[in-house]
C-alpha cells in the first residue's frame, strides 16, 4: 500500500500563485511595433483633458487626473496597439474614450458597500491563479439573489476591476469560468440578452487583450 497521502480538496481561494507558476513570455516588439509604440505614448503624453460626450456627464469633463495618467501604462498602450492591430490613430481614440468611459461609468464611486447586496450569495468570486499566474474570476448566474438592475454590470466591472488588481507583475490577463448550473431557489438566474450585450460590449471597448481564457462549467 503506497503511503502517500492525498490531500484534501481545497475549499478556500489561492491568495497568491503558487511557485511553480510562471507568467508567459511576452513577445519582442518588431522595429515597426517599437516606433508605434512610441507614437501612442507620446500622443498619450499629450493628453490634457477628458471629454466625456454624454450629456447627463458633461460636468465630468476636466483635465486629466495623475491616477488616470497611472493607468496609461506601457502595456495598457501595448494592449490598445494590439487590440486594433497596431492602429496608432484608433489606438488613441479608444483609450480616450475608455478614460471618459471610466469616468461616466463612475468606476471609482462603486464602494464595496454599494456593491456587497449583489455579493451576498457570492455569484462572483476570485478563486485564485492558474499555472501562468493569471487570476481565475468564478461567475455564477445560479446564484443569482437581485431582479436585473444597473449595479448587477457594476457587480461585475467591480470584480474585473479587483482581479486587475490581483495580477502579479509580468500578468495582464484573466480567466473567466461560468458555472451555468441552474439554482435550486431561483427561477429563470439567466442573464438577459440585454445585459449580455452591454457586458461584451464593456470588455470589448474597455478591457481589450484582458481575457485569458473562458471555461463554461456544466
Amino acid at each position: 500500500m503506497s503511503d502517500t497521502q492525498v490531500s484534501p480538496p481545497r475549499k478556500t481561494p489561492f491568495e497568491a500563485p503558487g511557485p511553480s507558476s510562471v507568467p508567459e513570455p511576452r513577445p519582442e516588439l518588431t522595429p515597426d511595433q517599437e516606433i508605434k509604440y512610441k507614437l501612442l505614448l507620446e500622443k498619450a503624453q499629450a493628453f490634457t483633458d477628458i471629454t466625456c460626450p454624454s450629456k447627463e456627464h458633461k460636468e465630468k469633463s476636466g483635465p486629466i487626473t495623475d491616477p488616470e495618467r497611472a493607468w496609461l501604462t506601457r502595456e495598457c498602450l501595448l494592449r490598445y496597439l494590439r487590440a486594433t492591430n497596431w492602429t496608432v490613430k484608433e489606438s488613441e481614440q479608444r483609450l480616450l474614450d475608455t478614460l471618459a468611459w471610466r469616468r461616466e461609468y463612475g468606476i471609482d464611486d462603486f464602494t464595496p458597500e454599494y456593491i456587497s447586496p449583489e455579493q451576498e450569495t457570492g455569484k462572483q468570486i476570485i478563486v485564485g491563479f492558474d499555472n501562468q499566474g493569471r487570476p481565475c474570476q468564478y461567475l455564477n448566474p445560479g446564484r443569482q439573489n437581485t431582479d436585473t438592475n444597473p449595479r448587477q454590470i457594476h457587480h461585475l466591472v467591480y470584480m474585473v476591476e479587483r482581479v486587475t488588481d490581483m495580477m502579479p507583475p509580468g500578468v495582464e490577463k484573466l480567466n473567466l469560468m461560468i458555472n451555468f448550473k441552474p439554482s435550486k431557489h431561483r427561477q429563470n438566474t439567466s442573464v438577459p440578452v440585454t445585459t449580455a450585450r452591454e457586458v461584451l460590449h464593456i470588455l470589448q471597448s474597455h478591457y481589450p487583450e484582458r481575457l485569458g481564457k473562458a471555461l463554461i462549467i456544466n
